[in-house]
């Protein structure tokens, strides 16, 4: 990310989001990462911002916790939250302000590594990514959020970025991210597709006139209507998650 950027994290770290939500694409985040991280695992949350999942996988999962993100700011925030303060501080999850291209992390010394909404903003992922890879011990779990090429939505999310000094939005296609898994050593545990109906929520007035987002994603739904819809029709996916398997171990 480019200095804009960074300040632009900054600058709404107070106001940003701290609760995971009940929605499926957000519960689904923390399910992966409880699925997959086991007590006292070492485990890196990069792009964790206020450590929203950082928080929680070090003092609901008891993993030794790294919280890597751009923005300071972002990570003031998390220093601040009453829970951090309120754990003993062996317990809490260490903030590293680090880029995601460059992690100061050693090689193989971690158990899971995930990154949530913060791919889709890198032009380079494939070293961002390759970053993560490395730092996971053989037969330690990466988990990425990547953005679907073929999809309304990001005519929307490009221009919202781009108005704000970001270099725009990069989706990957699955071809492109199915390469890059091979050459990283890597196989494939889950591919989960999301967002299709979401993208509609874009469209004026649509989420302010209308309870199509109580429709799409219901409460309690796991998946929701989103969820299945997407699986049925992986190509219009909004993103996908994949969780991967470094070989070895």
């Amino acid at each position: 990310m480019n200095k804009v950027e960074q300040q632009h994290f900054d600058a709404c770290a107070s106001v940003y989001e701290t609760e995971i939500g009940e929605e499926y694409p957000q519960w689904l985040k923390w399910h992966l990462i409880e699925k997959y991280a086991k007590h006292g695992d070492r485990v890196v949350d990069i792009g964790g911002a206020n450590g929203r999942h950082a928080l929680d996988a070090a003092l609901k999962v008891a993993c030794e916790t790294i919280c890597v993100d751009i923005s300071e700011g972002m990570l003031k925030q998390l220093k601040q939250r009453p829970d951090y303060l309120l754990a003993e501080v062996e317990s809490r999850p260490s903030p590293v302000v680090a880029s995601a291209l460059e992690l100061p992390i050693q090689d193989e010394s971690v158990d899971l590594a995930w990154s949530y909404a913060t791919l889709l903003l890198m032009p380079d992922q494939q070293t961002a990514i390759s970053e993560m890879v490395r730092i996971v011990k053989p037969g330690g779990i990466v988990i990425l959020d990547i953005g679907n090429v073929w999809n309304l939505g990001w005519l929307y999310w490009r221009r919202f970025y781009l108005k704000r000094g970001f270099s725009g939005i990069f989706p990957m296609s699955r071809r492109q991210i199915g390469k890059l898994v091979h050459a990283l050593g890597c196989q494939t545990l889950e591919d989960i597709p999301t967002g299709i109906l979401s993208q509609l929520l874009l469209l004026p007035y649509i989420d302010k006139v209308t309870r199509l987002r109580d429709r799409i994603h219901k409460k309690s739904a796991y998946p929701d209507l989103d969820g299945r819809c997407s699986k049925l029709l992986p190509i219009f996916a909004n993103r996908y998650y994949l969780v991967l398997r470094k070989k070895g171990g």
